[in-house]
């Protein structure tokens, strides 16, 4: 399957909403999973990222690093600031870490910040990692709303190779070194935050929105029936208006 960033720039506009999908993830989170992209508004600009060593094989993603990850998503931002009065930025899993990230450098610059699933501790649960396993192996049931939302939000192509995966392990290693430099940031975010958490999280601590709970211009809001990648339509429903009162306010 190619996944394909959105990159739409409107001459004159004063708003771009920058979409950061998660680590493993792909822009179809914010198109099929949770269909937000399409909601913000013809007079804005959208740009909806594909991290570079995602959407391709397993070793493509090994090969790549977060330092690239970073570099990528602060000249995309640099970029839109250059013809853009602000920036709304949307986050899901890793890229909420960099959203806060750039929320605290340029305060002035970023207008709000939409949040899923920002995960400031980790707690795998049993049925997620049977999830994974199934998705490695390609063994996901499509009839499962939640493991086939699991193989709509991934932007890597399975392998059964099992050493392919072995570069991987500096990607969660790095990952987690931002998780521990994002939760030092936190005191310093002064921009309007939205955050959703979800109840049944397959790998975020419901103590991340607790720590989120703490900070002065977050709205934490928690989802009973949700995952990490998987939303129910009412849920979804109510982060899409959500949303769309976000871009109208800002």
């Amino acid at each position: 399957m190619a996944y394909k960033e959105t990159k739409r720039i409107v001459p004159g506009a004063k708003t771009a909403v920058l979409f950061i999908h998660g680590i493993c993830g792909t822009p179809d989170h914010f198109r099929s999973v949770l269909p937000l992209e399409d909601l913000v508004p013809a007079d804005c600009s959208v740009y909806n990222l594909l991290l570079v060593g995602h959407g391709g094989t397993a070793v493509d993603f090994g090969r790549s690093s977060m330092e690239k990850w970073k570099r990528q998503v602060w000249q995309t931002f640099e970029n839109l600031i250059k013809t853009h009065q602000k920036v709304i930025l949307v986050g899901h899993s890793m890229g909420t870490l960099f959203s806060i990230q750039l929320a605290v450098s340029h305060p002035d610059r970023v207008a709000a910040l939409f949040l899923l699933g920002v995960p400031l501790r980790v707690r795998l649960r049993l049925f997620g990692i049977r999830n994974f396993i199934r998705f490695g192996f390609r063994k996901l049931d499509e009839q499962d709303p939640v493991q086939k939302s699991l193989k709509m939000a991934s932007g890597i192509t399975p392998t059964k190779k099992l050493w392919q995966y072995l570069p991987w392990i500096p990607r969660m290693l790095e990952l987690f070194g931002q998780m521990c430099e994002t939760g030092k940031l936190l005191p310093a975010l002064s921009v309007p935050t939205v955050a959703f958490q979800s109840q049944r999280d397959e790998v975020v601590s419901l103590r991340s929105g607790e720590r989120l709970e703490a900070c002065r211009n977050v709205c934490v809001k928690t989802l009973v029936g949700s995952t990490h990648f998987y939303y129910p339509p009412e849920e979804a429903r109510q982060m899409q208006q959500q949303i769309l009162r976000l871009l109208d306010q800002y």
